[in-house]
């Protein structure tokens, strides 16, 4: 006779859960006791992923974007594969991050609006998901992506790259670190119950810094999928 499943218990802000009931966020599964090293707040944030025809939505405005040249020919020559990377520099760039799910699709996806003054909206879409080994990648358009490790540090909430690769039918490409913009570390760090620091770093080994972004965001009420 099968023994029954054990049920795990985990304490969180004081709330009893049970693991095999409540269904945990991507990245706290990541994150795994480490969860417990992040600010509450941040917490609070990240607790669960987006429903279906859910929008989790926050508005705010980065302070700094800076790019390189070659940060700038990166961000052309990625065009072709969905803008994932902004080729415009400035201060003061509003700005709107929206979390939400596609039915039939994996993971959760990410969508940055860039307002710059004078252009169109410059819209970034990637999707953060876990691979079937349980790596989190973050992919964007043609398959290309990069391997993600994510961790607590004083309370923060980073993202860094591991390796980028092009992966078709299942099977994986890992990319050589020169040919890629850089390694990529993001930090959600937090300011107080409402608003949150996001600061994006792109750092090449041959060719320095190509990417610098931060900027604070406060959550916007949630909104139907269109």
């Amino acid at each position: 006779m099968a023994k029954p499943n054990k049920i795990e218990q985990v304490e969180d802000d004081g709330v009893l859960l049970l693991d095999n009931v409540v269904p945990l966020s991507t990245i706290r599964r990541q994150l795994k006791q480490d969860w417990f090293s992040l600010h509450p707040d941040i917490r609070t944030r990240f607790r669960r992923d987006p429903d279906l025809g859910e929008r989790i939505v926050y508005d705010g405005v980065m302070q700094e974007i800076r790019r390189s040249k070659m940060g700038w020919l990166f961000a052309q020559l990625t065009r072709v594969i969905g803008n994932p990377l902004t080729p415009y520099a400035g201060q003061g760039v509003p700005m709107r991050v929206t979390l939400y799910k596609k039915e039939g699709r994996k993971g959760v996806f990410w969508e940055r609006a860039y307002f710059y003054k004078g252009r169109k909206p410059f819209v970034v879409t990637s999707t953060k998901q876990e691979s079937e080994k349980g790596e989190m990648m973050e992919c964007v358009g043609g398959g290309f992506g990069m391997v993600l490790n994510v961790y607590a540090k004083d309370e923060s909430l980073h993202f860094e790259s591991t390796r980028y690769f092009w992966q078709a039918f299942g099977v994986r490409v890992p990319l050589p670190h020169w040919l890629a913009p850089g390694k990529t570390h993001v930090v959600h760090e937090n300011i107080s119950e409402n608003e949150f620091r996001f600061t994006i770093t792109m750092m090449h080994d041959q060719l320095g810094e190509t990417f610098y972004q931060t900027g604070t965001f406060k959550p916007v009420n949630a909104a139907p999928c269109s």
